[in-house]
């Protein structure tokens, strides 16, 4: 993927987020004391929930889309996952014809 689409999914991650859930529960560039964690490795996305300085439920990710979207399903506990996983294609997608 490349960069343009890469800082697109995060632009719109990050929105969602803050509008949606406190800054404490999550973390978009790595590791913070439990909060649901995404972070960009040599390899990838990796995504987990970080407890008691351990990372638990850890997936790694080739494609940042997939990573968002499991971001986003750990964060909202499947309450509203299908409608922040609109908006947030909605914003992708937003972002791409701005670009």
């Amino acid at each position: 993927m490349n960069a343009l689409k890469e800082e697109n999914c995060m632009k719109a991650l990050q929105e969602i987020c803050s509008d949606n859930f406190n800054d404490d529960e999550y973390s978009l560039n790595g590791s913070a004391e439990s909060a649901v964690c995404l972070e960009k490795t040599t390899d990838g996305w990796m995504v987990y929930e970080k407890e008691k300085n351990s990372k638990n439920d850890t997936f790694f990710y080739d494609n940042i889309v997939e990573a968002c979207l499991d971001f986003l399903r750990r964060l909202s506990m499947e309450k509203n996952y299908r409608a922040l996983k609109d908006v947030f294609f909605d914003r992708i997608i937003a972002g791409e014809k701005i670009a």
